[in-house]
């Protein structure tokens, strides 16, 4: 999937997962649906390890059972964010994996977190923006998985969002046809599986 680029890989790779993706620093509400989501939906789970919702999706996840994948803009030794180094390790632990296309020891850079995105997307089956703010890392996810055919969910802003900028990237994604996803967790499982 990568086009003849070589993918550096820490645990065991899964593909057809569902990418749960979005703000680094969401409403705590938003936090907590990417986590029960990750944890409910008994599939693998592809993030990008950032803080906010990707770490409450990978958390999620191996709480739930289920191995979960992180793709990542950096070489393995260069962990980013740093704080993130544990949960690096608990991911490979758990049975799900690491990867990235940096060379071990590369620092990040913004082109290698936009590939991180692009990632995400190619290995996920589907792709759930939980909650994004216009110009992030999240909508290059979006974007890239509906270049590729993708099926694209965005959750519905929570009534009381009206103008907050934390859900204004959702509502580009829903103008420009991803699939309505309820701001409730079983229901949104439902319509994922």
């Amino acid at each position: 999937m990568t086009s003849g680029r070589k993918l550096y890989v820490r645990g065991e790779l899964l593909s057809d997962g569902v990418a749960i993706i979005g703000s680094r620093t969401p409403p705590p509400p938003a936090a907590r649906f990417a986590y029960s989501l990750a944890s409910r939906l008994g599939q693998p789970v592809i993030a990008g390890l950032a803080l906010g919702i990707d770490a409450a999706a990978h958390r999620g996840s191996m709480v739930g059972g289920t191995p979960t994948v992180a793709f990542v803009g950096y070489g393995f030794g260069c962990t980013y964010p740093p704080e993130h180094a544990a949960l690096e390790e608990a991911i490979v632990a758990a049975g799900g994996a690491v990867a990235t296309l940096c060379p071990p020891g590369t620092p990040v850079t913004d082109a290698a977190l936009i590939e991180r995105d692009r990632l995400q997307a190619e290995y996920a089956r589907a792709v759930v923006l939980v909650c994004s703010e216009r110009n992030r890392g999240a909508m290059h996810t979006m974007r890239f998985a509906r270049e590729l055919g993708k099926p694209r969910f965005a959750v519905i802003p929570p009534h009381g969002a009206g103008g907050v900028d934390v859900w204004a990237g959702n509502r580009v994604c829903l103008e420009e046809g991803a699939t309505p996803l309820p701001f409730d967790v079983e229901c949104a499982v439902a319509v994922l599986l």
